[in-house]
């Protein structure tokens, strides 16, 4: 995936929709909506849309017929299985999801990671999505913060240590999505500037392991919640080329409102 210009943003399903007729009519609605900037002569918005405009990562089964349909975005996966091919039951391989039509993938996200995976788990995942040239999208987050700034330091070895084994030339089609797992389901969100210094931190970790040049063509996102309100200032200020946005993705006029927000005066 080459360095983007215009805002990265990634919806994610997790566990919806309830059927597969509610995610297509979901998709239906929101290319209509992007149509309809597409297509206006008259427009009232200062901006224009590409052609692709989201991502959306969405449940497994509902991967094929989705991108089948899908006009204005890339569909994707939530997750993958560490395996290339085997005896593994229930486990679904990179090459059977992007066989199935799959775009990119989530790797490391928070609520895989409270289900056991490892950071091991992360590495031999990250490494086969990226050697099949599958855009990959790999999650990274602290718990707690602590006065001493000791969880960045922490973070910069969690990255080290997942992307340790992958191979330089790699590293175009990784993204890296930052959770601010301490403030998500909170009253108190991450602010810009605390969402900036993770996002240094992050690079420096990358420069360490691959050089600044490398490290320059991975894109980083911000994980935690959003809204039209705030969505736009975490890319002017927080230091991140777009967002891994959760529960707002799945109403379609707030996912769009935030898409149009982030794209404005671009």
């Amino acid at each position: 995936m080459s360095k983007r210009t215009t805002p990265l943003i990634v919806g994610n399903w997790k566990a919806t929709p309830e059927t597969l007729d509610i995610a297509k009519k979901f998709i239906k609605q929101l290319d209509k909506k992007c149509e309809a900037i597409h297509s206006s002569k008259k427009t009232k918005l200062s901006f224009k849309l590409p052609k692709k405009v989201y991502f959306l990562a969405v449940p497994e089964v509902f991967i094929t017929s989705l991108s089948d349909s899908v006009i204005h975005g890339y569909i994707g996966a939530e997750n993958i299985s560490g395996i290339k091919i085997g005896q593994l039951t229930g486990t679904t391989t990179v090459s059977q999801l992007k066989s199935a039509g799959a775009s990119f993938v989530i790797i490391g996200h928070s609520e895989i990671r409270e289900q056991g995976e490892t950071l091991i788990d992360c590495a031999k995942k990250v490494e086969h999505s990226l050697s099949l040239k599958l855009p990959t999208i790999l999650c990274f987050g602290e718990n707690h913060r602590d006065k001493n700034g000791n969880y960045l330091n922490e973070l910069e070895e969690n990255v080290k240590q997942t992307l340790s084994l992958v191979d330089r030339n790699l590293f175009e089609n990784l993204i890296i999505a930052y959770e601010p797992l301490w403030a998500i389901g909170s009253s108190v969100p991450a602010t810009t500037a605390e969402c900036f210094e993770v996002v240094i931190a992050l690079r420096r970790a990358l420069a360490s392991l691959v050089g600044i040049d490398y490290a320059k063509k991975v894109q980083v996102l911000y994980g935690g919640a959003v809204t039209k309100e705030t969505a736009k200032s975490f890319l002017e200020e927080g230091g991140v080329d777009g967002l891994l946005i959760g529960r707002a993705s799945q109403d379609v006029d707030t996912f769009m409102d935030i898409i149009t927000t982030c794209y404005s005066n671009q």
